[in-house]
């Protein structure tokens, strides 16, 4: 239990108030005429047995609150020291963990290095052969090995580099030059790889032949992996963990590594660094917060690892003593109530009819008025009866608050289940969307063969049907894939205002005569940041759901406006600027019980075979998935009004482009593709459509194959790859090293499936299912 310092300071000032006012209102009272007379005729004397109330509650007060302070006093201040102490000591040994911690992370790839220096092929000096094994190590992540030559520092390897790749020439550094003199592996300096684009340190291992260098043999470790092994550690809130090379620079660091990593440390840090083993020293962080700074160096290598704690929190972790001290207290406080007993024999009946009051108000009831006889105990019996009646008035009040923050609470939760469970659907459909796009695009593929092989008109429309039931599968994937927030979406800065009155004929067609059609477009209203595509068809599909709540006709509104947003305005905490759209019937409306039901997808209150159910589930996924949101209020009889909030785009929308040239029909194909597909059905339709046109066409269902192929010399134009695909290597990264092969190369990309897409780096990209004809427009925009 940790005790807030505000907190304590504020019981003790408000005890001294008390007993301030309880002094003032002994002074400011006027003693009854029946005590001032009684007391008038008493002889003078001085004698202990004559002290009134007062006298004898200040001597009880003193009785009781002097040894208590005093011990706890005392005893604070040696809980003080001591867990200051052990504060002091868990951050040595905080310390002394993370840099054992280090060193073995630094064994570990020293074993990498001697592994390596053990192999024949470096005892023959065949360093292909040595390359090939050092690649095949399952290093971790942005680890890589590096062969110089002892004499001249020329580098013979390095595996972060492609195979075949030829190397610059090297040079001796300080760190190789001390490795070969010591015989001994030593880390180098911090230095920014121009391989890997990033910040790393290498441990250097001399090989010696015959008594004689030979090579350094390195290995490259990115900072960051540093930086995690601190992280991994999880250290106090607070406190800052760093590791610090032998020349003072910061090799990783827990808080703001991208900022301070590389920099140099403090002087005073840097100068205690290389003096000692190990201490602990007062300082101020890079941040500029006061420090305890405590160090150890690394066994093995000359790295220091750092942990600051703030200086004040070294002090509050000190206050979880004073659960000792005020056990100290009690005891102390149970001798002061036996002083306080032999004093306080003297107050009777007032006192405890006053205790009986408090006890009464503690209880909630209403203290009476009567007076007590005693000046001193019928003012503080007016202070409580006064209480008593303001707490009766408030009780009401706590209790409507309390019954209000429990409807709110069960709001909340309503809302939560509501969203977890829509989140639940959204995978499920996200996933049959993905399966059955696949499927979609392999029967296509199958159509566009079957057609071009059609012996007549007949065979021909029949499969030209096949096709159209294909788009319309499509469609409802598309929506499927919207929900789940996994369609891929094209978002560009729109003018909504723009679109919604380019959309009005659209909407009049999908409308009817009866049903009037308003739109409120403001002037200077902000642009967003979304897909025209899917705004368009989110808009359609609540326009045609109005107009079936419409039976008899009405209005249909659509009123946009430029909004802030506060993070408690909308359930799902947006803030910031965003575009709303709200578009109003005044149909039917929704029951309540049907409105936590109405995104979810297949879900409709219409007659079997009027709607999909997947209208409003799309406006949902769409909504989402561009970083806005959408509600629905609707009052039976009355309507509904959908509103969508869409963000705030940075920049203005662009132009639009002219129009591409049509494809000739008589065009003669002369490039290879090198189409990349695991499923076989989809590989072979695509394959043996491509070669019809005139393409020579390569297969590979991994991305090993892929690269295989590509290394082979053979002529390849395009490269055609799924992203997703098995075998540890999508086809995103599949690109970026087929391009690093082949810098001419263009690359094409498709996908089912969208959700958590790497960068595309400037690849076109070609959702599944797609047709040969847009198949042949993307081959032919890589020109």
């Amino acid at each position: 239990m940790r005790l807030d310092p505000g907190e304590g300071d504020r019981d003790v000032a408000d005890g001294e108030d008390v007993a301030a006012g309880g002094r003032g209102i002994a002074a400011t009272m006027p003693a009854p005429a029946s005590l001032r007379v009684a007391v008038s005729n008493r002889p003078a004397r001085t004698s202990s047995s004559a002290l009134g109330v007062r006298g004898r509650l200040l001597l009880a007060a003193v009785a009781l609150l002097l040894p208590p302070l005093l011990g706890g006093a005392l005893l604070l201040g040696g809980a003080y020291t001591r867990e200051r102490r052990v504060a002091e000591r868990h951050l040595d040994e905080t310390a002394h963990m993370l840099a054992l911690a280090v060193d073995q992370e630094l064994g570990q790839s020293q074993a990498y290095l001697r592994a390596l220096i053990a192999s024949p092929a470096l005892a023959q000096g065949d360093i292909a052969a040595l390359e090939a094994q050092a690649r095949a190590i399952d290093l971790p992540k942005g680890y890589w090995f590096r062969l110089a030559a002892a004499s001249d520092g020329r580098v013979l390897m390095n595996t972060a580099l492609p195979p075949g790749t030829p190397l610059s020439g090297g040079q001796l550094g300080p760190n190789l030059r001390a490795a070969l003199e010591t015989r001994r592996s030593r880390v180098g300096n911090l230095f920014n790889s121009t391989v890997t684009n990033q910040q790393a340190i290498a441990l250097h291992e001399p090989v010696f032949r015959n008594g004689a260098p030979a090579y350094i043999l390195s290995l490259v470790m990115p900072s960051t992996e540093f930086t995690q092994l601190l992280t991994d550690q999880q250290l106090r809130a607070g406190w800052i963990g760093a590791v610090v090379d032998r020349s003072g620079v910061i090799i990783a660091r827990t808080r703001d590594p991208e900022r301070y990593v590389g920099q140099k440390a403090r002087p005073e840090f840097a100068e205690a660094y290389a003096k000692q083993t190990s201490g602990r020293m007062p300082g101020v962080s890079l941040e500029g917060m006061p420090t305890i700074v405590s160090f150890r160096r690394t066994p093995s290598q000359d790295l220091v690892v750092a942990i600051a704690a703030p200086r004040d929190e070294l002090g509050r972790e000190a206050w979880r003593g004073l659960l000792l001290a005020l056990a100290g207290a009690v005891a102390l406080f149970a001798l002061a109530m036996g002083l306080a007993l032999r004093l306080a024999r003297g107050i009777t009946y007032p006192v405890e009819q006053l205790a009986a009051r408090a006890a009464a108000l503690g209880r909630g009831a209403l203290v009476p008025t009567e007076t007590l006889g005693l000046a001193e105990a019928d003012a503080v019996a007016q202070v409580l009866a006064d209480a008593s009646q303001r707490l009766a008035r408030s009780s009401a009040e706590q209790e409507e608050k309390v019954r209000a923050a429990v409807a709110e609470a069960e709001s909340a939760n309503t809302a939560l289940f509501q969203a977890h469970r829509m989140e639940a659907v959204g995978r499920l459909t996200g996933g049959i969307a993905h399966d059955f796009n696949n499927l979609l695009q392999a029967v296509s593929g199958c159509l566009d063969m079957l057609l071009r092989r059609a012996p007549d008109d007949r065979s021909r429309d029949l499969i030209r049907a096949g096709m159209q039931a294909v788009d319309r599968g499509a469609g409802l994937t598309r929506q499927l894939m919207a929900f789940a927030r996994r369609q891929a979406l094209r978002p560009e800065p729109l003018d909504v205002a723009d679109l919604m009155r380019t959309m009005r004929q659209l909407l009049m067609h999908a409308l009817r005569a009866d049903i009037v059609l308003e739109m409120v477009l403001p002037q200077g209203l902000w642009p967003a940041m979304a897909d025209s595509a899917q705004l368009e068809l989110a808009l359609l599909n609540v326009a045609v759901n109005a107009r079936d709540a419409m039976p008899n006709g009405g209005v249909l509104r659509f009123v946009a406006e430029n909004v802030h947003l506060a993070p408690d305005q909308t359930e799902d905490a947006l803030k910031g600027q965003f575009v709303r759209l709200a578009v109003t019937d005044t149909g039917s409306g929704i029951d309540s019980a049907v409105l936590p039901h109405v995104f979810e997808p297949f879900f409709t209150t219409k007659e079997v075979g009027k709607g999909s159910g997947l209208g409003l589930s799309q406006v949902y996924g769409f909504a989402r998935q561009s970083g806005g949101t959408v509600h629905l209020d609707s009052v039976p009889g009355v309507g509904t009004t959908v509103t969508l909030f869409l963000p705030r785009a940075a920049t203005a929308p662009r132009r639009p482009s002219a129009p591409a040239e049509a494809r000739p029909a008589d065009r003669v194909e002369t490039r290879t593709v090198l189409v990349v597909e695991d499923d076989a059905t989809v590989s072979a339709t695509v394959s043996a459509s491509l070669k019809e046109r005139g393409f020579t066409v390569m297969q590979a269902s991994r991305a090993d194959q892929a690269l295989a192929l590509l290394q082979d010399g053979d002529t390849i134009d395009v490269l055609f790859s799924d992203i997703v695909m098995p075998g540890g290597m999508n086809g995103v990264e599949l690109a970026k090293v087929a391009r690093l092969l082949r810098p001419d190369l263009a690359v094409l990309l498709t996908t089912g499936y969208a959700e958590n897409l790497p960068p595309l780096e400037g690849m076109r990209l070609l959702p599944k299912p797609y047709r040969m004809d847009q198949l042949l427009d993307a081959l032919d925009a890589l020109d």
